[in-house]
């Protein structure tokens, strides 16, 4: 196995309220209550340097928030792996998995040790009032992404 799953301890979750409401996209606007309750279902979860953690083609439920660590983004291209994106502290992955339960479109590989919030769509379904703000914040990084691709590719014709 390359990850290690783990359970938040009390001590965890509180430290993990005020970087969660304040650097994590998907979760502006909850309240530390409302964070509270998706962290209580969330798993905490450890990927050592190299490990992927989400890789291209594979069909995902979860998306993950890294807590501590570096991750690269690559997908196959034509001439081979192109790197997508590098991913940093309080960054965020896999949204798309929450809204269609289709394949990922990525492989997403730790860097160094990573420790990350691994949180499935079951219990984004669980909490619709969550929900709902949660998927919000997802359409609105999703769009920022998909600008930003559409102006890399229009340089690049």
């Amino acid at each position: 196995m390359n990850w290690v799953r783990e359970q938040f301890t009390f001590h965890d979750l509180q430290r993990l309220l005020f970087k969660l409401a304040e650097h994590v996209k998907a979760f502006q606007g909850l309240t530390p209550a409302e964070i509270s309750e998706l962290l209580a279902n969330a798993e905490k979860c450890t990927y050592q340097p190299d490990a992927p953690i989400v890789k291209e083609g594979s069909v995902g439920h979860h998306m993950y928030i890294i807590l501590e660590g570096e991750a690269v983004v690559s997908k196959k291209g034509r001439d081979g792996e192109i790197e997508l994106a590098h991913l940093f502290s309080a960054d965020s992955f896999g949204e798309m998995a929450l809204a269609d339960n289709e394949a990922r479109s990525a492989t997403v590989t730790a860097l160094t040790p990573c420790v990350l919030v691994r949180l499935s769509d079951q219990v984004i379904k669980a909490k619709p009032e969550i929900g709902m703000k949660v998927y919000r914040n997802i359409a609105r990084v999703l769009s920022a992404r998909l600008r930003q691709a559409d102006e890399a590719l229009a340089w690049r014709l």
